[in-house]
């Protein structure tokens, strides 16, 4: 029982990791989406990309644990995809003063 515990706590210190890891690839690829440059265009088809190939999985029989993550992906995949709505700027600078 011991060994089943041991292996129990492994696998969740690695489901803990790769979650943390992809929050902080997630954030990652975000800055690179709305970056409005080449690379946000290369992100840009590799998210695309991945989407088909997660739609591809998905219609494949898949047991109860693995459609959960391919479920999870495809959603975070989509979340990736929808276009940001553009930040409110933070502060307004108002033309006034004296004007010459």
């Amino acid at each position: 029982m011991a060994d089943l515990n041991a292996v129990l706590t492994r696998l969740n210190d690695r489901l803990l990791r790769l979650e943390g890891e992809l929050f902080v690839l997630r954030s990652l690829a975000r800055a690179t989406l709305t970056a409005g440059d080449d690379h946000a265009a290369r992100m840009r088809k590799l998210v695309e990309a991945a989407k088909v190939a997660l739609d591809d999985e998905a219609r494949r029989p898949l047991d109860k644990p693995t459609r959960k993550y391919v479920d999870a992906a495809t959603a975070l995949v989509e979340e990736l995809l929808v276009e940001p709505t553009p930040a409110r700027p933070l502060f307004t600078v108002i033309d006034g003063g004296r004007r010459d």
